[in-house]
């Protein structure tokens, strides 16, 4: 039985990079797609957060089914091609275990300390970090407007998030929210090494199996409490029971997308596709105001707007980096 590594490894490097160039705007799309399903389960997350449930045990149960179901869904698209290289385990379980499980854990803990624009803007500090780490480490070129792009999306991103309201910062709660933005950036890094020989949903299928894992070991002194799946919590003044928000939050915001923004990843450099998903704060506040009747301030769509504007500008340089038809 081939393997993966086999599998991709019968292409030359020059054609898996026409590859990944040659699809930018299909993987500009693919990001909007991860980034609108990764904010659309904000409004049940927030529901699930009235309920006696903790954010851990609701990050496990969103794992869970999102790592069921991505799984199945790889069996059955890459039937015979699930096998990871034992040279890759490493791979695999940093990619679930740390950027995905520890990172929503110690983002959900950064809330208890921070206001919640403070831990956004701290978190998505990762994309500066990625672009850090391709320019120093790798020493690759990292556009001009790319830096300006970021710059600009972190500067929407303080007016989104209202970082002056909610009293003072916590050091401890700084440092979670710091942890959360190394995590975070160490998912695009780690999917970029991963993408190279596994196909988008076997990675993300497998990550999520890891995250998962993890979180139910973590979880087993105190086990995720069954039958609170049959109760109903209020969203948006419909009564909705607790399961189908599980389901919204594992389906749409955890298997579509990591999914989405995998195969977004396969498409583009690693701080563009980082930059392009920090429109989840965007897409979240959108459907948190059609679902919940939250309206955004005048600061806040402002905010949004200079976000727009930076993650514009940096797709630009992408998309002028571009291989001319026929070229290399």
């Amino acid at each position: 039985m081939a393997t993966l590594k086999q599998r991709g490894g019968e292409a030359p490097p020059r054609a898996r990079g026409r590859r990944r160039t040659g699809g930018l705007l299909p993987g500009l799309g693919l990001a909007v797609g991860a980034a609108v399903a990764m904010g659309g389960a904000a409004p049940a997350l927030k529901a699930l957060g009235t309920t006696q449930l903790t954010a851990v045990q609701i990050i496990q149960a969103r794992a869970l089914v999102g790592a069921v179901l991505l799984m199945a869904v790889a069996a059955a698209v890459h039937r015979g091609h699930l096998r990871v290289r034992a040279g890759d385990v490493w791979l695999v379980l940093l990619y679930g275990a740390v950027s995905l499980a520890l990172n929503q854990v110690v983002f959900t803990m950064s809330l208890a300390r921070l206001p919640v624009g403070v831990a956004l803007l701290v978190e998505y500090l990762s994309p500066l970090l990625v672009a850090l780490w391709v320019r120093l480490v790798q020493r690759k070129h990292v556009s001009g407007l790319v830096w300006v792009g970021i710059a600009l999306t972190l500067a929407g991103l303080s007016f989104t998030g209202e970082v002056w309201s909610g009293g003072g910062l916590d050091g401890p709660g700084l440092g979670l929210a710091f942890l959360a933005a190394l995590t975070l950036a160490g998912r695009f890094l780690l999917a970029e090494r991963g993408l190279r020989s596994y196909e988008p949903l076997v990675m993300s299928a497998w990550g999520a199996t890891a995250g998962a894992a993890t979180l139910t070991l973590v979880t087993l002194a105190d086990p995720f409490p069954l039958d609170a799946l049959g109760r109903g919590t209020e969203l948006n003044g419909w009564t909705v029971p607790v399961w189908v928000l599980m389901v919204w939050v594992g389906v749409i915001g955890m298997a579509g997308g990591l999914a989405l923004g995998a195969a977004a990843q396969r498409r583009l450099p690693p701080a563009s596709a980082s930059l392009m998903l920090s429109l989840e704060v965007v897409a979240g506040a959108g459907l948190a105001y059609m679902f919940l009747g939250e309206a955004l301030s005048r600061e806040q769509l402002a905010g949004s707007a200079l976000m727009l504007t930076g993650i514009v500008l940096a797709q630009l340089a992408v998309l002028r980096r571009r291989p001319a038809p026929g070229g290399r």
